[in-house]
């Protein structure tokens, strides 16, 4: 007991002398980088990514949604409700709306409980086409919103009483926008919301009525869904957040990958500083092990010793982390107070758990190896010091670090994706980039015969150190490409996002349109000045069959759940590509297929079902068959808020019998009086306001925008302490180099010119490969990860080698501005 309480005291007392003289500096420095940049990344992203979320279930009205033509079983509410979940409920059919003279109208009828909405503001207001007010509810039992276009229709106003159905209600609002407009189709649809317990007075909802039953959750909805999927049926289905708007949903995923990739990166990178670190100290510690085992220590007792001190250091360091990384998440969250959303949901505890785990598997994996191996370092180093000490190889800590970077990247990312992707860059920069570095030192050295004494200098530094420097070149472009590689992302989602949403982009759909009344409108646009997508004629039709094969047949083959394929589609036929398609197999039609019909089908949609070109679709429009091959298939940019469809005809359906236009248009906030003016020259076109629908959109894109940027600024300087680490690590035989040129004369410029020129060059040529590496990764991610079209960015292969060279000359400077400070005689006496 004695012996052991010796051993930890002496632990303490080394782990305070190492400490004190600055050895454990740059390996503190790592181990508090690697758990401050995951827990202040983890939880910064991981309340960003919850408010989002929040932010988007607004476009819901809640978290999930349960629809259908069926009454919500009063035993599901119930249950929701005992499982904590917040509930609220929708009734919507059709009913006449009737004015004060007689006058009516097709209108939608909305009634919600009293609970409604649980996520978003109701907007209302009290004059047409004004800002209007934002409340969390909707109308009191008797009281009637009603949206403009039903008000403009029956020449009703605030104050005035409207008949629904058999009832009468006084107009208290003009509802303006509903939270879950997206969804219920609003828009500038003939709309009323009531209340929930008014539904019986209208008399509207009788025995076969067309109704639509919703029922809202919010909370960890999860639980329930789980519970409540084997009772589903066939009349109901659920919505969430992610699956109830197309826009937000591929917005949403793509910043998911994007924070998850970036705190990856950080992951990595804190690794890579932690391993450099360890190394260095593992090595200076070489002596002192040889006299601990003179005086009397076995290997079990110094093993016990150095693992006692880094146990000690870590837990230290590891707690001191968690609560820097903590006010580093709240420091930038203040920062940014007024740009992020008031109120940012409550962090979860996984950010700290991450974070702390991974500072301590950091810390077994990175730093306890090298220090654990110091044991069997022989007494004899005492006397010689150029006898090897027990260090591991270098191939033994790349293998480490390989294993521990994989686990601690799954198990902070949890997709594999992201994983491989960046474990394979791993490989490509540890294998591939080290023979590259090693022959481009070999060819700078080739080109060095003619340059000046300060160049010559400085390659042969670079060329005598071909085995380390290459280390270090592979080191230095590891963390350049991760960086490349963010930024890249970082700026090609940015501008994929605001290429979907520019300014001007439609705020309105009109469809419902009929061949006469189109030249009119063509020209009431064209009078105001109002931009509009082109005129597509619509027909409704169900998919019945694909070659032959009904589509029950193949639904239960290929798709057993997709109720989505046997739903009505909305056609339409064009010859004109829209700017937002593009064809990926075959060829987009010409003037000849006028003459025969063909389909062109969206990529997604055909895959679903297995559809390839030369197949034969047959469509039924009501009860016509309608057979045709597909001639191509194209990709459709659905989030671009323009008319899109699955299926586009070359030729007019049934000689366009039946079909109805479509159009969508941009109107400024102080223009949307041309509605009122529109609708009453052509009552029965239906307009949908998709206004709402964008701000929210927009709103998200820029807290996503914010987000990312903030976290990238994390993860660069989580990549610039890698490359002081990584500079630190080869301080010590940069002193010794020194210390000999100065006492054979040479002067404190010429050295510092020398490093400069080595630290630059290494610099340029870890640029280049970073560059190279990075395009490489950019196309997996862009392609695999976030599904997008990949650009190339060669600008890269020339700005990344002299940004590699600015960047790495000016640390390294910085880092070793001791080497000519420290005289020569005391470096010559400490070898």
């Amino acid at each position: 007991m004695n012996r052991q309480r010796s051993v930890f005291a002496l632990a303490l007392r080394l782990l305070w002398r190492d400490t004190r003289a600055g050895e454990l500096n740059i390996l503190i420095v790592a181990l508090l980088v690697a758990v401050t940049t995951v827990t202040g990344i983890g939880l910064f992203s991981d309340r960003i990514q919850g408010s989002i979320l929040d932010e988007a279930g607004s476009l819901l009205a809640a978290d999930a949604r349960i629809s259908g033509s069926r009454e919500i079983p009063r035993d599901w509410v119930l249950m929701a409700q005992d499982m904590g979940l917040e509930t609220a409920e929708i009734l919507s059919y059709q009913a006449m709306a009737f004015g004060d003279d007689g006058m009516a109208q097709l209108a939608s009828v909305k009634a919600v409980s009293p609970t409604y909405p649980l996520k978003g503001q109701v907007e209302i207001a009290q004059d047409l086409f004004v800002s209007g007010a934002k409340v969390s509810h909707g109308p009191e039992p008797g009281e009637a919103w009603v949206n403009a276009r039903l008000l403009a229709a029956l020449g009703l106003s605030v104050g005035d009483t409207i008949g629904v159905g058999d009832a009468d209600f006084p107009i208290t609002e003009v509802l303006v926008a509903e939270p879950d407009s997206s969804t219920g189709g609003l828009g500038f649809s003939p709309k009323v919301m009531i209340n929930l317990q008014d539904v019986d007075q209208t008399g509207a909802v009788q025995l076969g009525s067309r109704v639509q039953f919703r029922l809202l959750l919010a909370g960890e909805t999860e639980p329930f869904y789980d519970v409540w999927k084997p009772m589903q049926g066939e009349h109901h289905r659920w919505r969430n957040v992610s699956d109830a708007n197309e826009r937000v949903t591929e917005t949403l995923e793509r910043a998911d990958s994007f924070l998850l990739l970036a705190g990856s990166l950080g992951v990595v990178l804190a690794g890579v500083a932690l391993s450099l670190a360890s190394r260095r100290f593992a090595q200076r510690q070489l002596s002192h092990v040889a006299t601990l085992k003179t005086l009397g220590l076995t290997p079990s007792q110094i093993g016990q010793v150095y693992s006692g001190n880094l146990l000690i250091l870590g837990i230290v360091v590891v707690l001191f982390g968690l609560l820097v990384g903590w006010g580093l998440h709240w420091l930038f969250l203040e920062v940014a107070a007024g740009l992020l959303p008031r109120e940012l949901v409550p962090a979860t505890a996984r950010p700290v758990l991450v974070g702390g785990l991974t500072g301590l598997i950091c810390l077994l994996a990175f730093a306890l190896p090298p220090v654990w191996v110091l044991r069997h370092t022989p007494p004899a180093r005492v006397l010689r010091s150029e006898i090897e000490g027990g260090t591991l190889q270098r191939w033994q800590t790349t293998v480490l670090g390989a294993v521990a970077v994989f686990g601690l990247v799954y198990f902070y990312s949890r997709s594999l994706m992201i994983t491989g992707v960046l474990f394979m860059a791993g490989l490509i920069a540890v294998f591939g980039v080290t023979v590259l570095a090693r022959l481009l030192i070999s060819v700078l050295r080739l080109m060095s015969t003619k340059l000046g004494t300060t160049w010559r200098l400085g390659i042969a530094s670079l060329h005598r150190h071909a085995a380390q420097n290459g280390f270090q070149i592979m080191i230095f472009a590891m963390a350049l490409m991760l960086l490349f590689l963010l930024t890249l992302l970082r700026t090609s989602l940015l501008d994929e996002w605001q290429q979907q949403l520019p300014e001007g982009t439609p705020n309105h759909f009109a469809f419902n349109i009929f061949e006469q009344e189109r030249p009119t409108i063509e020209a009431y646009f064209a009078e105001h000045d109002i931009e509009s997508t082109p005129f597509y004629p619509m027909m409704r039709g169900r998919l019945v069959a694909v070659n032959g094969e009904s589509m029950d047949d193949r639904l239960s083959r290929l798709q057993p759940d997709g109720d989505d394929f046997r739903r009505e589609l909305n056609n339409t036929w064009s010859q004109t590509l829209a700017d937002d398609n593009e064809v990926v197999a075959g060829e987009w039609f010409d003037e000849d297929d006028q003459q025969r019909q063909l389909i062109s089908i969206e990529q997604d949609f055909a895959q679903s079902l297995d559809i390839d070109i030369g197949d034969e679709l047959t469509f039924s429009f009501g009860g016509q068959a309608v057979s045709a091959p597909v001639d191509n298939i194209r990709t459709v940019q659905w989030d671009s808020l323009s008319p899109n469809f699955y299926i586009i005809f070359s030729a007019p359906v049934l000689n366009g019998a039946g079909a109805a236009y479509l159009t969508s248009f941009y109107l400024e906030t102080d223009e949307r009086f041309h509605l009122v003016e529109l609708l009453q020259r052509h009552p029965t076109i239906t307009v949908i306001d998709v206004d709402v629908i964008l701000k929210q959109v927009q709103s998200i894109v820029s807290q996503v925008t914010r987000a990312i940027e903030f976290i990238l600024g994390l993860v660069l300087i989580a990549g610039l302490i890698v490359l002081v680490a990584s500079v630190q690590a080869t301080l010590d035989s940069r002193l010794q180099e020194s210390a000999i040129l100065r006492t054979l004369g040479a002067r404190a410029k010429l050295v510092q010119g020398a490093l400069a020129i080595e630290f630059m060059s290494l610099g340029g040529l870890a640029g280049l490969l970073a560059a190279i590496g990075a395009e490489a990764a950019l196309f997996m991610l862009q392609t695999q990860l976030l599904n997008m079209a990949f650009r190339p960015e060669w600008w890269l292969l020339v700005v990344g080698p002299v940004l590699g060279a600015g960047l790495i000359g000016l640390v390294g400077m910085l880092s070793t501005r001791r080497v000519v400070k420290v005289p020569p005689l005391l470096v010559l006496r400490s070898l």
